[in-house]
């Protein structure tokens, strides 16, 4: 079923993005999607430099929109941020999943899955995830140490049986000393004094334990994984909004929420 919500349209969220090509930001097309109404979707990167030191991804699962609506907005502090700092942003990496309202991609598969690269299967489990994947080993050279931030929300009424009480956020961290790491420690702090504060402990409804707001080293066969194992990535952080409903919390509160993460994880927090 096809939950509404408040988002952009993908037209109107791709062209966001645009800002970066015109401040001089290579644009790579990974892939694309076909969506019957829309035509053929593009899977974009866009980066300033061939050697980067952080990356920014987000619009992985379709049913969680805020993360590529927030990124498109942070497109004038990106720039900013480009003229000292070499980036990779890799804003909407599921389109097809945006504008369906659906977790993955037309194949029921994730699109960034990476245990064919981690050693688990023996193909890409699609695709997207093939080329996505290709490109973060090949397409570009991610400096050992990078941080990354991936912004994900976890939509729990796709879980029948499953209820976390109360409404916030959590975290998963990976890579060596990825939880003690002055990135991760100022996201965290962010989120701790946000409107949708960190849950400190529990468990989600993949079975992993949450532990002082978030989960740490986890397996799940994810980029953020192959970030942390193949390429040397610390901190990776993912920021995980809880979801009741696909409007509650209000996906404008969520965006808002995700920008000042971003400016913390740049270190532009505000007391």
């Amino acid at each position: 079923m096809i939950t509404a919500d408040s988002r952009l349209p993908l037209g109107e969220l791709l062209a966001a993005f645009d800002g970066l090509g015109a401040a001089g930001w290579q644009v790579r097309e990974l892939a694309s999607q076909t969506a019957e109404a829309h035509g053929s979707l593009p899977i974009r990167a866009y980066f300033n430099a061939d050697d980067v030191d952080a990356v920014l991804v987000g619009g992985i699962h379709g049913r969680e929109p805020a993360g590529a609506m927030a990124l498109g907005r942070y497109v004038p502090r990106l720039v900013e941020h480009g003229r000292t700092r070499s980036l990779l942003v890799m804003p909407l990496l599921n389109p097809w999943g945006y504008v369906e309202r659906e977790r993955y991609g037309p194949s029921g598969q994730s699109v960034s899955d990476s245990d064919h690269i981690l050693g688990r299967t023996a193909a890409a489990a699609c695709s997207e995830a093939g080329a996505i994947t290709a490109f973060v080993l090949n397409g570009i050279r991610i400096k050992p140490g990078s941080a990354v931030l991936d912004l994900h929300e976890d939509p729990v009424y796709e879980a029948p049986g499953y209820q976390f009480e109360g409404v916030g956020s959590y975290l998963y961290f990976i890579g060596a000393g990825a939880r003690e790491h002055a990135v991760s420690r100022r996201v965290a702090a962010c989120l701790r004094r946000s409107s949708l504060p960190l849950i400190e402990g529990g468990t989600t409804r993949f079975g992993e334990a949450i532990v002082d707001g978030a989960v740490v080293d986890s397996e799940d066969g994810s980029i953020d994984e192959l970030f942390a194992r193949r390429l040397g990535c610390t901190p990776v952080i993912t920021v995980e909004n809880l979801l009741q409903e696909a409007e509650m919390p209000a996906l404008a509160e969520r965006v808002r929420v995700y920008l000042d993460v971003l400016d913390a994880f740049f270190g532009d927090a505000r007391p």
